[in-house]
């Protein structure tokens, strides 16, 4: 199974995925942010946007690499990584889907003020490039089909793992 974690960049996805691969038995966190600075650094200008998803072999190059993972490996795969753009939750969740991998899609909400200060708290300042898409990030999470909303304002990482592991068991049990 596939779990993508999407939210606003800084609202926890990696510090989720990080829990959750303790405490299950059989996962693997799988990096697109690797696979987007591959596609990018790979063209000789920058001829799309400011984001992964600007990029259309990103999507394409972590389907496959997802799907090749999940076939081969037969690992439960966590993926935090925001999704802004229907196209792209077409082309990667919805095909993964088609091609019968189960995807269960999270997307992480928290306050903006919330969201401020953990990307302070990881060390980048009020003019990041983090901090100036908080609030595309938020409303593109609420555009998105399907997922299951979760909300993280005053919970811990622990209690949100357990939160979210119950999600799983209901999901593929």
């Amino acid at each position: 199974m596939v779990v993508w974690i999407s939210g606003a960049y800084g609202v926890g996805k990696s510090t989720l995925a990080e829990a959750l691969k303790e405490k299950m038995h059989n996962a693997v966190i799988f990096d697109a942010e690797q696979v987007g600075n591959a596609v990018r650094e790979n063209y000789p200008d920058e001829p799309y946007g400011s984001i992964f998803e600007d990029y259309p072999l990103w999507g394409e190059f972590c389907r496959k690499l997802l799907k090749d993972i999940h076939d081969g490996f037969h690992k439960d795969i966590l993926v935090p990584m925001t999704l802004v753009r229907r196209e792209s939750y077409e082309n990667i969740i919805g095909k993964l889907t088609e091609e019968g991998v189960r995807v269960l899609f999270l997307i992480l909400e928290a306050s903006h003020q919330s969201i401020h200060d953990r990307i302070l708290a990881r060390g980048e300042d009020e003019e990041c490039w983090c901090m100036k898409n908080i609030e595309m990030a938020r409303a593109a999470a609420g555009a998105l089909p399907g997922g299951m909303h979760i909300e993280t304002d005053g919970i811990s990482v622990e209690e949100l793992a357990d939160r979210v592991l119950d999600r799983i068991c209901r999901f593929s049990c």
